[in-house]
């Protein structure tokens, strides 16, 4: 049986005035009024292992619920005995009343930072799930992983709700199944509310009339609303939330919110619909009073020096504490905790009490004082910006393998800020703010001063992270820091990158960027970039191009570890934002400015020569010492369309630069072939169509003059250098058109052991420009079929 039936008080026999066949020792169908209602099947379906492997469909936010360990998951919340009673009791006379009634089922619990809005739901949440009526609640939280996102909001709240009310189970499995993409971070909160909360609530709401009658609707909490960063969001929940409830008007459910007053919030909060309660109307000095009474209380019972003391605090003190709060339970918290928590600065708490009352009134001040007392030690700035920066909570142990340092030197300091961070016992566990007010005040000029964290830093911790993910540190000890890094760099530098104001500044950290990857990503960094570089963005690699940057990993990756490349050109594709824009000249004079000086570009033409080859034969090569000299071609590969079509409109021009700078042997540029079915140019079909198809618009006739001209250019650098002799002195008879109707290049037949050199491949290209300039001499030109084929007639220079 449903525990929640089981555990509930004798119900009145009125209750079941029409119900019929209700036989609990069988548990039959169920006829409530008109309604049917399998209990059976609901039981089966909240079973336990029903509910864990939804659960794992949902994959919840673990640390957001009001169980949480707020040690470790702040606010560390919480209502002391004796205080906050008349707000308690006004939000329970709501959550209790009749759904009958005309009563809101919203109501918004507001008020500034530190007024106790979080201890308050914390104190709510707790008293209903005894009662088993609460449905859920999730406590946002800034700086808190997905705490801080909306994407995992309605998934959360469903797998809560879901253990609450077995009964709506069923619904949201099913949904989840009928709407593909449900779960994706890309979904909408909306949909999402409405296929997993709204829709199973729906459909299980006689249950919860049923079970609910006499003792109440269920409960929501939803705590620090406004601490959600998907603003946007938080306004589409709000509103679909009243429109659900204005077609629902008698559904057992209320929700409690709690937030600062944010335009994004109030405006969208209908006082028609939604009980509006000002907490600071409800906030006394009294109840600070009470509260500081209590804290002593708990220190003395557990502290003989304090028991010596008698009366301590001194009634004129406590007083002149309780005024010193202004009515504000965080500030009440923090001072509680700075004069009584253990530290190492060699005072009890009687001798921190007068430096308590002589703190600046609010949290500003107290946040300042407490961080003077650890500013004088090593890294401290670093330590205390990376903790209100980083996307989620860090460990010791993080801290220091991310920032590279010791752990004693990271402990040191946050033993000095214990009472303004939640500084845990051991190095795995995450370190948190008190209250996110601290965020906002280390994140804010203004307020912080000297210890403000500006935005550039996001700069240092994503070159921390890109250093623990370079190739010396990939099998390094530091595997959480490593896990961090790997998911967190590109938020870091997306942040830092949206500081830059002008071309000057990009172009300046453009080249502190590569001087840092040629140190954290060596060997590979220097092959990368220089594959980067002269990317023409002008090419038409696809009508749905992938970015440049997924080509060029694919392109790499015999050379260069995925892992690594993409890093790389990730990094430098955020920073630059190329977009259409052609920057390759802009590049290049950043690269020669570097110091210590790289490379020239030239130096790596070969190399994207031999890639290309590769990529365009479709062969593996073996490595060999000379760039010249000769490869053996054994094993396919598989070549997507975008690389080949990169390699086949840029290898000529990386041709032309090795002819420019590297010196020739005497046997130049010969490929063994080994002779396998089909060989020759091997793509999948259509590929070589869609490419000639691109060449042959008027909308590309710059392209296909860019690429002429680099085909020509590399062609009359050959015959400068009298390699061209090394051709047959007829053309090699290429198979245009093979068997199929797709054009194919570079087939023919050849006999084992015949050689072919990046000449053959040249003279390949000088052919190809011979039917695009329309001076070719074949009957049916494949490159005329082709802009048949895809309905864009040829248009010759």
């Amino acid at each position: 049986m449903d525990a929640r039936l089981k555990n509930s008080p004798p119900q009145s026999s009125s209750f079941f005035h029409n119900a019929k066949d209700f036989n609990l020792g069988n548990l039959n169908q169920t006829n409530i009024g008109q309604d049917q209602y399998n209990i059976a099947q609901q039981i089966n379906v909240g079973s336990p292992r029903a509910m864990g492997l939804l659960s794992d469909l949902l994959n919840p936010v673990p640390d957001a619920s009001h169980a949480r360990n707020r040690k470790v998951s702040p606010p560390d919340s919480s209502c002391l005995p004796g205080t906050r009673q008349e707000i308690i009791q006004k939000i329970t006379t709501w959550a209790d009343s009749s759904v009958i009634r005309s009563n809101p089922h919203v109501m918004w619990l507001y008020g500034y930072v530190g007024c106790g809005k979080s201890s308050i739901a914390q104190a709510i949440a707790e008293r209903y799930a005894v009662k088993k009526r609460l449905a859920t609640s999730f406590f946002f939280f800034r700086g808190g992983g997905d705490r801080r996102r909306s994407a995992k909001f309605a998934a959360t709240v469903a797998s809560q709700i879901a253990g609450a009310i077995p009964s709506t189970s069923r619904c949201i499995e099913a949904n989840i199944k009928a709407h593909s993409g449900l779960l994706h971070p890309s979904a909408s909160v909306t949909a999402q509310f409405q296929h997993l909360v709204y829709e199973p609530i729906e459909t299980a709401k006689w249950d919860m009339m049923g079970a609910n009658i006499l003792r109440g609707p269920y409960l929501m909490v939803i705590d620090g609303l406004d601490e959600c960063e998907d603003m946007d969001d938080i306004s589409s929940f709000i509103d679909q939330m009243l429109d659900f409830f204005r077609k629902n008007p008698r559904i057992p459910l209320r929700i409690l919110i709690t937030s600062r007053v944010e335009e994004h919030i109030r405006t969208r909060l209908d006082p028609s619909q939604v009980k509006l309660v000002n907490l600071v109307d409800h906030t006394s000095l009294n109840d600070i009073a009470i509260a500081f009474r209590a804290i002593f209380a708990l220190a003395a019972k557990h502290s003989r020096t304090i028991q010596s003391y008698g009366e301590w605090p001194a009634p004129s003190d406590l007083q002149q504490l309780v005024k010193h709060t202004g009515c504000s339970f965080i500030f009440m918290s923090t001072i509680a905790k700075f004069i009584l928590d253990p530290s190492n600065d060699g005072l009890n708490p009687m001798w921190r009490l007068p430096l308590a009352l002589e703190i600046n009134p609010g949290l500003d001040g107290l946040y300042g004082q407490t961080l003077q007392q650890g500013e004088h030690l090593p890294h401290f700035l670093y330590i205390i910006w990376t903790i209100a920066l980083v996307e989620r909570p860090l460990s010791i142990r993080e801290i220091a393998d991310l920032l590279g340092i010791q752990k004693f030197e990271v402990i040191e300091v946050l033993i000095k800020l214990h009472s303004i961070l939640q500084v845990p016992g051991d190095d795995t566990t995450n370190v948190t703010l008190c209250h996110s007010s601290l965020h906002d005040f280390i994140t804010t000029q203004s307020r912080s001063g000297r210890f403000y964290a500006p935005l550039s830093y996001h700069e240092e911790l994503a070159y921390r992270c890109m250093h623990l993910l370079g190739p010396r540190n990939y099998s390094g000890d530091s595997r959480l820091a490593y896990e961090y890094a790997e998911g967190s760099w590109m938020f870091h530098w997306r942040r830092f990158s949206q500081t830059i104001r002008s071309q000057g500044e990009r172009s300046h950290h453009t080249k502190s960027l590569i001087s840092h990857l040629r140190d954290s990503h060596h060997p590979y960094c220097e092959l990368v970039l220089a594959a980067y570089v002269p990317i023409d963005p002008g090419l038409p690699l696809d009508p749905e191009p992938s970015t440049h940057g997924t080509t060029l990993v694919e392109l790499l990756q015999d050379r260069v570890p995925p892992k690594f490349s993409k890093v790389i050109i990730e990094a430098i594709s955020i920073l630059r934002d190329r977009g259409s824009f052609d920057e390759s000249g802009e590049l290049q004079s950043i690269w020669e400015a570097v110091n210590p000086p790289l490379p020239a570009l030239s130096t790596f033409s070969f190399d994207l020569v031999a890639i290309g080859a590769h990529r365009l034969l479709n062969r593996e090569f073996s490595n060999v010492s000379d760039p010249w000299s000769t490869y053996l071609y054994t094993i396919e590969a598989k070549t997507s369309f975008s690389v080949f079509s990169w390699c086949l409109l840029s290898w000529p021009q990386h041709l032309a630069r090795a002819l420019q700078h590297e010196p020739l042997q005497s046997q130049p540029g010969v490929l063994h072939w080994k002779i396998v079915p089909s060989s020759g140019l091997r793509d999948d079909p259509g590929s070589l169509s869609r490419i000639l198809g691109y060449l042959c618009r008027q909308q590309f006739r710059e392209q296909r003059r860019r690429f002429i001209a680099s085909v020509k250019l590399a062609a009359n650098l050959a015959a400068e250098r009298q390699v061209l002799r090394y051709l047959p002195s007829a053309k090699r008879p290429w198979n245009w058109s093979g068997k199929s109707a797709e054009p194919r290049w570079l087939e023919s037949q050849y006999e084992e052991g015949e050689i072919m050199s990046l000449w053959d491949l040249l003279d390949a290209y000088i052919q190809l420009v011979e039917c695009l300039e329309g001076t070719c001499t074949h009957d049916m030109c494949p490159v005329v079929s082709s802009a048949k084929e895809t309905t864009s007639p040829i248009v010759h220079d």
